[in-house]
């Protein structure tokens, strides 16, 4: 009877407790050079997150291919499962966004432009996540 009273607690804090994914952009580089990622920030549409982690007007990630700890650029949204409304909504937040590398530099200036870009990278079945893969062939696709 005491194991009982020890699974059955244990079974609703493993089974009760909410699933939701954390919503975040990463940059990944997948690269053989440095990427440099600059989101600029749209001053008249608030967004709290974007506005703790900008430096003036906007987000800089310097991603190292060859350092695991910078190979990748995250920006944290809190809780929750990403849907075309959030990806719309992150969108306006942005007002463009450059990536480049050595031999290139490409720059989302529209805000259609970063819509698609976020959409395109916005994949998996259950747990949704939105996750830009910066390889040598990046450059090149788009």
């Amino acid at each position: 009877m005491r194991k009982l009273y020890f699974i059955l607690p244990l079974f609703c804090c493993i089974f009760l407790t909410s699933c939701d994914p954390s919503q975040g952009i990463l940059f990944t580089n997948k690269g053989k050079s440095n990427v440099r990622v600059k989101l600029i920030v749209n001053p008249k549409v608030k967004n709290d997150k974007l506005d703790e982690m900008k430096k003036g007007d906007s987000i800089v990630f310097n991603l190292i291919p060859y350092n695991p700890e910078e190979r990748l650029g995250h920006i944290y949204f809190g809780r929750g499962r990403w849907n075309d409304e959030n990806i719309r909504e992150i969108s306006r937040s942005i007002r463009s966004i450059e990536i480049e590398n050595a031999n290139y530099k490409i720059i989302y200036k529209s805000q259609t432009a970063i819509n698609r870009l976020l959409k395109e990278n916005y994949k998996g079945i259950i747990m949704k996540s939105l996750n830009i893969k910066i390889d040598d062939d990046f450059f090149s696709k788009n």
